[in-house]
């Protein structure tokens, strides 16, 4: 599943983002926590006192649900495997990791972090709430960020992939199955599980509790996409994950600086199907040329330029014995069709993605 939002801080080396959704949740649980939640506790006081306690409880969901996908993360890179972003949306809140787990082992630690995470902060919440005056606004915003934390770590602990649950329940069948089947079992589960909610919230619906309903509706259907999606780059993973970077790389001789444009275009272009080209320099370094920067240039220009003239370097690259899965994730988050292949300091070649996508084709209908 994709997402957009703002890049807030990285904490660990790990990207933190906030999903655009994250503000409709905010606006609605502020709303109804302002004009429901707090005013039927304690009532009588000012309305600005009630908008934010609001606002802060709605601070503290999101301080809650990152501490339970940092508690995911850590244990992942425990275990080397990559965490490279954590988003926030209206749902809660997703650790998008570059690889799976080697091991059922791992995946029950990885996936059982966050619950207990969501349980300790509860824990350490109620804690406070007996001891903080009951007759206090603040105590209701404690026993508030309690309850929070609770639901969090118990909803989460549904067996409905892919909910930490259903990551707990595929690692238990996962020795027996297999990580393809146990995957399966669980992506089924997380549909069937998404499909009772948006059942429930037809029904609560039409016995006209609209915003409950809308919202039970709207979460049933995310998992039930969730689960189909997270089984579907489980798959992915798998088959890509038997194959390196250099096994498929194009291998390509650094073209002359000083080689002309229509002599590139005559000569060598209809052999290579590319759109990356390297050019050697005369100092050493190695730039690029890109076809399609070169298609933006009216023709009759071309005739009179080199490749030294257009060429340009490539941020971008991949090493060769990288897994293929870890390298295919990499160019879908930077949005790039190829990417050069580097070792240390040395080109070696051009990966392009449709030729992972072509062993994705070939080997998913088996």
């Amino acid at each position: 599943m994709s997402f957009r939002g703002i890049k807030l801080f990285k904490i660990f080396g790990i990207e933190v983002n906030l999903d655009y959704s994250w503000f409709i949740a905010f606006f609605l649980i502020t709303l109804s926590l302002a004009e429901g939640f707090y005013p039927s506790m304690y009532p009588n006081l000012p309305k600005v006192y009630y908008y934010l306690v609001s606002i802060l409880s709605a601070v503290m969901l999101f301080v809650s649900v990152l501490l339970h996908e940092l508690s995911h993360s850590l244990v992942a890179i425990r275990y080397g495997i990559p965490v490279k972003d954590i988003y926030l949306f209206i749902f809660g809140g997703v650790a998008l990791f570059q690889d799976e787990a080697k091991t059922p082992s791992q995946e029950f630690k990885i996936a059982i972090a966050g619950p207990l995470m969501s349980f300790f902060l509860a824990s350490v919440f109620f804690t406070l709430t007996y001891y903080y005056p009951k007759n206090d606004l603040f105590n209701g915003f404690l026993n508030y960020i309690t309850i929070v934390n609770f639901f969090l770590g118990a909803f989460n602990l549904i067996p409905a992939f892919p909910l930490d649950g259903g990551r707990v329940f595929r690692s238990i069948l996962w020795g027996k199955y297999g990580i393809l089947k146990a995957t399966e079992i669980a992506s089924t589960v997380g549909k069937y599980f998404g499909i009772t909610l948006m059942i429930l919230g037809i029904i609560m619906i039409f016995k006209g509790s609209f915003i409950n309903g809308f919202w039970l509706l709207f979460l049933g259907f995310f998992i039930k996409r969730a689960s189909k999606e997270a089984l579907v780059s489980t798959t992915l993973n798998y088959i890509l994950s038997r194959f390196r970077v250099d096994n498929i790389m194009r291998v390509m001789n650094p073209l002359r600086s000083d080689m002309s444009v229509a002599d590139f275009m005559s000569f060598v272009r209809p052999t290579l199907s590319t759109y990356l080209y390297p050019v050697l320099m005369e100092d050493g370094r190695i730039l690029f040329l890109d076809l399609r920067d070169l298609f933006k240039i009216p023709y009759y220009q071309q005739e009179e330029l080199l490749l030294k003239d257009i060429v340009k370097p490539i941020e971008f690259s991949v090493f060769p014995e990288e897994k293929l899965s870890k390298a295919y994730a990499y160019m879908k988050k930077e949005r790039l069709d190829e990417v050069p292949v580097r070792y240390k300091d040395t080109f070696l070649g051009i990966l392009k993605a449709s030729d992972i996508e072509d062993i994705i084709r070939n080997n998913y209908r088996k």
